[in-house]
């Protein structure tokens, strides 16, 4: 038998491809790394010496896309669950990403890769805001390739109090991104490509992230940036400082957005920005309402992702219900509004589940890549089974969006390798995963505790303090 193909087959085929839609009992055909044809006639594989997949009680689908994660923060499951963003960012983000060892960030990331894979997401955009050193970015890329999940690794331009540092200067950080890229990227064929997560804007002088985001464009990589995240705030702006010195670069990926007013929407769109969208984080942390009909209403194709385990689910399904749900009864608002009952139902889950293959294959520059099961595409697939399988679904793709859990997740594809079968993963250690990952968070625990406490009113005066600071950074964009 050939171990070179895969024929999966069995259950109804959700291929995201408008060109083959969605197939009630079709089958898929794999060689190597890639999808060469989909069919929807089971028997027209009869005859291919392959190795057989059955999904038999489960639904075929494209390998889901977190378009913004973070796996640097994978040890530290929900501790920040009742925090909001202004105390998130005091302690959490800055304190503990300020004691994080290269070996941490390392446990971190194959602990996030793993859980993702679990959850039938194939491919991350991996924000690593906690690069203190260049062996924590080296670190990084080398757990998140041994995982083997598909990854956009966002080397994180973000300064943290690291003791002792290992960058004395802005500069010597860009130089250290440019090594990266060139020693450990030298293919976009790879499963891993390089990206840049950008300096939170406001927080540097503004010529500082000008640099930042034409080291990017010198380096031919995916720029982001969390943008807008904060209502209310001028941190997270300067769209139009930056469009004015010819800084919003096409493929700029912004991330949240929920601040943002019909011009800056505006912006990003004319100048062939992204956007992506964490709907949990957003609603909890006081950021503002997740944004998918503002993106949509400015011809924009949100992605969607999960962002830190920190706050909430590391499962996609999960935000794809939040997202859709909270959008429907915003639009619904709308309408009661002027008096009336909604006769339909605007977004539908196949919009949802288009948040998290197409779009957020797009957003992070892999839409020819992945997304959807198209031949000439890499083969990315999951299965999803449900546990209590007593009936059929009547709607399997709305069973997928509104049903479904990591729990769900059967069977795992990554470039055509299998990374998780009959609801496990396969091929890892996990006893030495969760050795390693406990083995850190103690550590990190231990360090954190000798970490400052602050008083709810020393966060926001720390807040307010850096508002001050980003209205002077915006204003030096017109500086000579």
């Amino acid at each position: 038998m050939s171990t070179d193909k895969t024929v999966i087959t069995g259950g109804p085929i959700i291929t995201m491809d408008g060109t083959y839609g969605d197939l009630p009992q079709g089958a898929i055909l794999i060689e190597g790394d890639s999808i060469v044809a989909v069919t929807a006639n089971a028997d027209d594989f009869a005859g291919v010496d392959a190795q057989r997949i059955d999904t038999a009680g489960g639904y075929i689908l494209p390998g889901l896309i977190d378009s913004h994660r973070y796996t640097w923060m994978a040890l530290l499951r929900a501790i920040s669950a009742d925090q909001s963003l202004m105390q998130f960012l005091a302690t959490t983000f800055y304190g503990i990403g300020s004691i994080m060892r290269p070996e941490d960030a390392a446990a971190a990331s194959m602990v996030g890769a793993l859980e993702a894979l679990d959850a039938g997401v194939t491919t991350i955009f991996d924000c690593h805001d906690c690069v203190n050193s260049p062996d924590h970015a080296r670190a990084d890329v080398e757990a998140l390739r041994a995982s083997g999940i598909r990854s956009v690794y966002a080397y994180g331009m973000q300064a943290y109090d690291y003791q002792p540092p290992a960058f004395h200067s802005h500069g010597e950080r860009l130089a250290d991104a440019a090594r990266l890229r060139a020693e450990h990227f030298g293919s976009d064929n790879d499963l891993s490509r390089m990206a840049m997560l950008y300096s939170d804007f406001g927080i540097l002088p503004f010529e500082e992230t000008a640099a930042e985001i034409r080291a990017v464009r010198d380096l031919g990589i995916v720029g982001a940036s969390h943008t807008g995240a904060a209502t209310s705030s001028i941190l997270l702006r300067g769209l139009r400082e930056l469009n004015d010195r010819e800084l919003l670069l096409p493929g700029h990926l912004h991330i949240h957005c929920p601040a943002l007013h019909d011009w800056e929407w505006q912006l990003i769109a004319d100048t062939g920005g992204k956007v992506t969208i964490a709907p949990e984080t957003e609603m909890q942390m006081g950021m503002g309402h997740p944004p998918f009909r503002a993106a949509l209403d400015h011809g924009l194709a949100p992605g969607i992702s999960t962002d830190i385990v920190c706050v909430g689910s590391g499962d996609l399904f999960s935000q794809l219900r939040i997202g859709l749900q909270f959008q429907r009864c915003l639009d619904h608002d709308a309408t009661h509004a002027r008096g009336t009952m909604p006769a339909t139902v605007g977004l539908g889950v196949r919009d949802a589940l288009t948040w998290a293959t197409h779009n957020s294959a797009d957003v992070i520059g892999l839409g020819d890549v992945v997304g959807s099961l198209t031949p000439g595409k890499k083969a990315d697939v999951i299965v999803v089974r449900p546990r209590m399988d007593l009936v059929r679904s009547s709607y399997p793709l709305g069973s997928v969006v509104l049903q479904s859990t990591a729990a769900d997740v059967d069977t795992v594809l990554v470039n055509g390798v299998v990374r998780k079968r009959h609801g496990a993963l396969v091929g890892y250690d996990l006893d030495a995963v969760r050795r390693n990952a406990n083995a850190a968070l103690d550590r990190i625990e231990k360090a954190a505790a000798a970490l400052p406490a602050y008083t709810d009113q020393e966060v926001y005066g720390w807040f307010t303090q850096a508002e001050r600071s980003a209205s002077a950074n915006f204003a030096r964009a017109y500086q000579q």
